[in-house]
C-alpha cells in the first residue's frame, strides 16, 4: 500500500493530478509543465492503471483528440492525501512548538546558555522546516 502511495505522489504526477482538475489533453500537460510528452504520457498511463485519470476521444474532421480528466477516485485520493498532509503538519508544528517552549524553559531556569540554546533551536527549526512549508 505504501508503495503504490510512493508511486502515485511521485515525479510529476501530483502536478498532473492538479492539472486535470478541468480536462487536458497530453501536449497541454506538456507544455504547462515544461516536460517531455514522452513523460506525460508515461505519467499519464501509470494513473490510469491506478484508476486516477480517464480519457475521452474526440473525433472530428482533423485528427482524434485525447483529453485526460481525473476520475471521482481521483479526486477522493488526493484530497484525502490533502487532508493527512493538513493534519500532519499541524501534529509537527505542534510538536516544534512544544520543544521550543521547552527549550525556552530550559533557556530561563539557566540549564541552556544562550549560545546553546540558539544552536539547538536552528537545528529544530532546520529540521522541522517541511511542517511550516506553504507548499502545496
Amino acid at each position: 500500500m505504501i508503495s503504490d502511495i510512493n508511486i502515485l505522489t511521485s515525479g510529476s504526477k501530483v502536478s498532473i493530478v492538479e492539472l486535470l482538475r478541468t480536462p487536458k489533453t497530453p501536449d497541454d500537460i506538456a507544455g504547462i509543465l515544461n516536460i517531455t510528452r514522452q513523460g506525460v504520457d508515461k505519467q499519464l498511463k501509470e494513473l490510469m492503471r491506478y484508476g486516477i485519470v480517464d480519457r475521452k476521444w474526440f473525433i472530428g474532421y482533423s485528427r482524434p483528440k485525447i483529453e485526460y480528466f481525473l476520475t471521482e477516485l481521483g479526486s477522493e485520493f488526493y484530497s484525502s492525501l490533502r487532508e493527512i498532509e493538513k493534519k500532519f503538519k499541524e501534529s509537527g508544528k505542534a510538536m516544534l512548538n512544544e520543544k521550543l517552549k521547552n527549550l525556552d524553559i530550559d533557556l530561563m531556569d539557566g540549564k541552556l546558555s544562550v549560545e546553546k540554546y540558539t544552536e539547538e533551536k536552528m537545528i529544530l527549526e532546520d529540521s522541522m522546516e517541511w511542517f511550516f512549508s506553504t507548499e502545496e
